[in-house]
């Protein structure tokens, strides 16, 4: 009885544990998020960037369909849009976009 006890202990407790490292991950990812929308609010409002419909609109002209993701990142001083793309055929694109001037500077299938 008592090792059934210890094992239900040892269970409780690395569940807890494995939910209280899920919750900081959450919390740790949504504090990023804030962080990359106020630096591309800051950086949107200094004129350094073009806006994001700008952006979606030539994308979707030169790939028709429906974007699915958004991020923005900064790759070593670059700034770029990370967009996925589903097409009207199905399948789901990956570009990257400086943020600049709008230029697709990478774009590939996702696997």
């Amino acid at each position: 009885m008592t090792r059934g006890l210890s094992v239900a202990a040892i269970l409780a407790l690395c569940l807890s544990l494995a939910a209280g490292t899920a919750l900081a991950d959450r919390h740790g990812a949504r504090d990023r998020d804030d962080d990359d929308h106020e630096r591309v609010w800051e950086t949107r409002k200094r004129g350094a960037i073009l806006p994001l419909e700008t952006i979606l609109g030539g994308v979707l002209k030169s790939y028709p369909g429906e974007v699915i993701e958004i991020e923005f990142d900064d790759d070593d001083g670059l700034l770029i849009y990370e967009i996925k793309v589903l097409t009207r055929r199905g399948i789901v694109l990956e570009m990257d976009v400086d943020a600049r001037n709008g230029r697709i500077l990478d774009l590939e299938e996702d696997d």
